[in-house]
């Protein structure tokens, strides 16, 4: 599964990338490797690509999900470990929104929301698609360890 979280962070550079890796670290009970200066992460489940500097189509991005986003990490699930990976996923993501509470989209097939995190809300989207809807179940989205809504979005 290929998967992007956008993110509206005020960290800079370095403090992102360390700060994300080391919640990345505490959340993955194996081992974490780290490439490009923390650019990408890898472990048995999935690997991330943080980028600040090159996010391909930066304006339309802002525009359409109407924020100030200024990170993407791509993010590679694989598919042996599927459901166990993204369980982690899920609870890096209530790391990072407990860390340091940035906005945050989260899409698959680069254009699919799957939520979004505004505010203190997390805007959980109810169009998805059956195999989207299976895989995002309650216990994965309490994960998140913040308020949400059920929303068209």
């Amino acid at each position: 599964m290929d998967c992007t979280l956008f993110l509206v962070s005020n960290l800079d550079e370095e403090a992102l990338k360390r700060t994300i890796y080391d919640i990345v670290c505490d959340t993955v009970e194996d081992k974490v490797t780290n490439y490009e200066d923390f650019s990408r992460l890898s472990c048995k489940y999935f690997t991330l690509d943080i980028e600040t500097e090159d996010i391909i189509s930066i304006d339309f991005l802002r525009e359409e999900y109407a924020m100030g986003i200024n990170v993407e990490i791509g993010i590679k699930l694989f598919g042996k470990l599927f459901e166990e990976g993204l369980e982690v996923l899920f609870k890096i993501f209530g790391n990072i929104l407990m860390s340091f509470n940035p906005d945050m989209v989260f899409v698959e097939n680069g254009t699919d929301q799957i939520f979004r995190k505004e505010n203190t809300t997390v805007i959980i989207n109810t169009k998805l698609d059956q195999y989207q809807k299976k895989y995002l179940s309650n216990k994965i989205i309490a994960l998140l360890r913040f308020p949400y809504i059920f929303q068209e979005i």
